[in-house]
């Protein structure tokens, strides 16, 4: 029984905690070093001049964002929704790789073995593109369905409560979206790979996945953190029409409600163009974020997980 629970608890450390240390999480201690870097250029390069009191440990580290009771609410998420992840993890790991293989084969049984074969280079570049297109797209979609359909907004407001971004903020998820969420990347992943594993004959090769990881880490180097935080990183204003930066990000989480459904997608800006729901940094100065009258609602870890479901029921929720 002990040493159940001490692989229990060792299991919720890897997938909370233990983030700090793991290279394929937004949050390795790498990632955000990088972006304390880049908050401390816009310090030197913007905020400074317009607040010539302020020092540089008190801009990058606010009690409010790091040590206020919403930011222990983020925490109270990360290590909560580890539990979460023991289980649904395990289980969908297992689907997408029966639904991978059972798909691979049925393409092998219908169509045969590909007739042409493409070389490494080729395939894992359309690959990457394929998954960054496909991966972001349906993200934007489901991020949309969110903002627009009573039910999942009722889960996905949880997110928008913070009312001091900081980078675990984007852990701050009720477990039923993140189980939605993890449904929409399995479906995705097993998609693709099924695929392209079909092309490359049935051997997807290492190289691939290794050029996945480094969209990831080149993605979360580049201030991926500061996209929930309080700093104002914006990019070109030509470059936002094709790339979120992470001020737009936060111009999703504006308490301003015409601004709920703007900036809804991941990586890409393409999506939100296209569809009409992007701004653009230079047309937003200032910026609070949260729910606006309904944070009161939302205020603690308990009110967080129990209030979408009395929400469905109350609109005062």
């Amino acid at each position: 029984m002990l040493q159940e629970l001490k692989h229990l608890l060792f299991d919720v450390y890897s997938k909370s905690i233990g983030y700090f240390v793991n290279p394929q999480k937004r949050i390795y201690w790498i990632y955000i070093l990088t972006s304390i870097a880049l908050a401390t250029f816009v310090f030197f390069r913007h905020s400074r001049k317009k607040d010539p009191n302020k020092g540089l440990i008190s801009f990058l580290f606010p009690k409010e964002n790091l040590f206020s009771k919403t930011a222990f609410v983020d925490y109270a998420f990360l290590v909560f929704n580890a539990f979460i992840k023991l289980f649904i993890i395990a289980t969908f790991s297992y689907a997408a790789k029966k639904y991978h293989y059972d798909i691979t084969e049925w393409l092998l049984h219908n169509f045969g073995l590909p007739s042409k074969t493409y070389s490494i280079g080729i395939l894992t570049t359309f690959y990457l593109i394929t998954l960054l297109i496909t991966g972001d797209f349906s993200y934007y979609i489901l991020h949309l369905l969110y903002h627009k359909i009573p039910f999942l907004w009722a889960f996905h407001k949880v997110h928008h409560s913070s009312t001091a971004l900081n980078p675990v903020t984007q852990y701050r998820i009720h477990p039923v979206e993140l189980i939605i969420n993890n449904l929409r990347a399995l479906i995705v992943l097993t998609l693709v790979n099924a695929a392209f594993d079909y092309v490359n004959r049935g051997y997807f090769s290492p190289q691939t996945y290794f050029g996945v990881n480094i969209i990831l880490i080149t993605f979360n180097s580049w201030g991926a953190n500061l996209r929930h935080s309080h700093i104002k990183l914006t990019y070109f204003n030509w470059l936002e029409n094709w790339i979120i930066s992470p001020f737009q990000h936060q111009i999703h989480h504006s308490s301003q409600k015409e601004l709920y459904d703007k900036n809804l997608g991941s990586k890409l800006a393409i999506w939100d163009r296209i569809f009409g729901t992007l701004v653009k940094s230079k047309d937003v100065e200032e910026l609070k974020v949260g729910l606006g009258e309904k944070d009161k609602h939302y205020k603690s870890f308990f009110q967080n997980i129990i209030n979408p479901f009395k929400s469905l029921f109350n609109s005062n929720y």
